[in-house]
């Protein structure tokens, strides 16, 4: 895990990736912020109870950091993927191609993945719940960053893909029902059976989402996939995680090429 840390007491995780220099990321942690009780300390998630203005000012610390404000979706758990077009910002992916836009993806358990393709031309985030995950929401991320490239050789250029697989829930901690498997198996995604093992309880199971992405980023013909398998649930002292504190802030992960 490269962190890194700030005079403004911010500690950043520096994704390890394989991406062109002029490719930037970062992840926000918890550290450093002006929240406190249950949002200590870098809450950046103005929808979850905090007090607006210390949201506002650690976002102003953020932004002191990027090269204008991101991209703060109002994610909903679904499949919109947002572009340069769209006018509105609910949405739970975004794909840019010829500005310099911020994007951010905000969580607290999900998993947030980013994506370059080889020339850096095209960049995309996304938020991988269990929901989106199970409605494709990688596929329509992918879909729309062919849409923006118009590729020649649309398997070519998807081989070129890289993708970050950041912090989320661990498999450890991850029991779901079989509601959750059934989401999957149900899009024929036969596949994800190695994404989930036998849970503590009758009924119950682990649910491994690094696995998960995993497999759809390679049935898509994408096999540079990167993660260091970060469970905000196991590092509290550096990341939020809803199912582990219940009612607590967001990280968000940044994504943006330098024009």
């Amino acid at each position: 895990m490269q962190l890194e840390a700030h005079d403004s007491d911010l500690i950043l995780l520096r994704p390890t990736w394989d991406v062109p220099q002029h490719v930037k990321s970062f992840v926000s942690t918890r550290p450093g912020g002006f929240s406190s009780g249950l949002y200590a300390s870098l809450n950046l998630g103005s929808h979850v109870g905090d007090q607006p203005d210390c949201v506002q000012h650690n976002r102003e610390k953020i932004r002191v950091l990027l090269p204008k404000e991101p991209l703060w979706l109002k994610q909903v758990h679904g499949t919109q993927i947002w572009t340069e077009k769209s006018p509105e910002l609910e949405a739970d992916g975004a794909v840019i191609a010829n500005s310099n836009q911020v994007l951010s993806i905000m969580t607290a358990d999900c998993m947030p993945l980013l994506f370059s393709d080889q020339e850096g031309d095209i960049l995309a985030a996304c938020h991988g719940g269990w929901r989106g995950l199970s409605q494709n929401i990688v596929a329509k991320t992918v879909q729309q960053m062919l849409v923006e490239k118009k590729p020649d050789d649309s398997k070519k250029y998807l081989s070129g893909i890289s993708v970050y697989l950041g912090p989320c829930i661990g498999p450890r901690y991850f029991e779901v029902g079989v509601d959750v498997v059934d989401a999957f198996h149900q899009n024929g995604e036969s596949l994800m059976k190695d994404a989930f093992q036998a849970g503590s309880n009758h009924g119950k199971f682990f649910a491994n989402l690094f696995k998960i992405a995993t497999i759809q980023c390679q049935f898509l013909g994408i096999d540079k996939i990167f993660t260091e398998e970060i469970c905000c649930f196991e590092e509290s002292e550096l990341f939020f995680s809803h199912r582990r504190d219940r009612q607590t802030g967001r990280f968000a992960s940044f994504l943006w090429k330098v024009l």
